[in-house]
């Protein structure tokens, strides 16, 4: 007579099973992953449904909010020149030692930007999705690489094709986020999965890099390389010929702040010595 397992040791067994081959697939593929055909498909901002400041050139000191267009334009496009892969970026219910971030450089001129959305170009894998939610960084900029964290928020989101439009700020005049003042910054678009369920999600890797190339981190250590920031293709070796990332960012725009003059302090008139007065000749 063959002896059975309880049913609590088989689940125990499976469950484990599961969770090996979900953690042998991300050494078996490449992070720099996802093969497919991006096209440039940003949705009509008119027809859809959480800005920012200091860099060490910009400012995020508090100053009064801009009067801001009524439109949001696009400020930033480098959706283009998309490559054939995407790189992972996302938080893991289930395997939190996955745990990785990817961001890009941008660099803002001229106006203040109060961002609405970003599109970004991605792709699910190893599963089909969907995210549980979206989660958008913005970090200043130090020598090249990604500063201070100074803004971050849970983002909705829609997806048409390959393009994930990123909601920062669906109504300007509710939005409690402070404006991008002239200066770099870096943006992350961090998915957040459930593993076992729903896969991993990748940002879409750019074969033309613009302004500084793209840089990743995985805290943990779990992949084997670059646990701090460092240069996602030259540096960590996920996709080494596409360096950036394809992504563009709608924004209203403000006013170009204008500095405060200081006055400059006027001289105190100092006072001049009297003359002694000469000796009269004696007649």
């Amino acid at each position: 007579m063959k002896k059975q397992n309880p049913p609590s040791t088989r689940a125990h067994v499976v469950r484990a099973t599961l969770y090996l081959l979900l953690l042998l697939s991300a050494f078996v593929i490449r992070l720099a992953l996802g093969q497919q055909n991006a096209t440039d498909s940003a949705i009509d901002p008119t027809k859809s449904s959480f800005a920012v400041g200091q860099t060490t050139s910009g400012s995020a000191e508090a100053q009064p909010s801009p009067v801001v267009a009524a439109t949001a334009v696009v400020v930033w496009d480098q959706y283009n020149n998309a490559g054939t892969a995407v790189t992972l970026s996302g938080t893991f219910t289930d395997a939190p030692a996955m745990n990785s971030d990817l961001v890009d450089d941008f660099v803002v001129e001229n106006f203040s930007w109060l961002v609405r959305w970003i599109d970004v170009d991605g792709a699910y894998f190893n599963g089909a999705g969907p995210a549980n939610t979206f989660t958008v960084y913005f970090y200043s900029d130090n020598d090249g690489f990604p500063g201070n964290q100074i803004y971050s928020t849970l983002a909705l989101w829609t997806q048409t094709g390959s393009t994930f439009r990123i909601h920062v700020c669906d109504s300007p005049d509710t939005c409690e986020v402070p404006f991008l003042y002239p200066g770099r910054y870096w943006v992350e678009i961090q998915a957040n999965m459930t593993a076992m369920c729903c896969g991993e999600w990748g940002w879409t890797d750019r074969t033309l890099t613009s302004g500084n190339a793209a840089v990743w981190r995985n805290p943990s250590g779990f992949f084997g390389a670059c646990t701090s920031w460092s240069r996602r293709a030259a540096t960590c070796g996920l996709d080494p010929s596409a360096p950036d990332q394809v992504y563009r960012i709608w924004a209203n725009l403000g006013p170009t702040p204008t500095a405060t003059a200081t006055p400059t302090p006027r001289a105190t008139p100092t006072s001049r010595p009297r003359p002694s007065p000469r000796p009269r000749p004696t007649p």
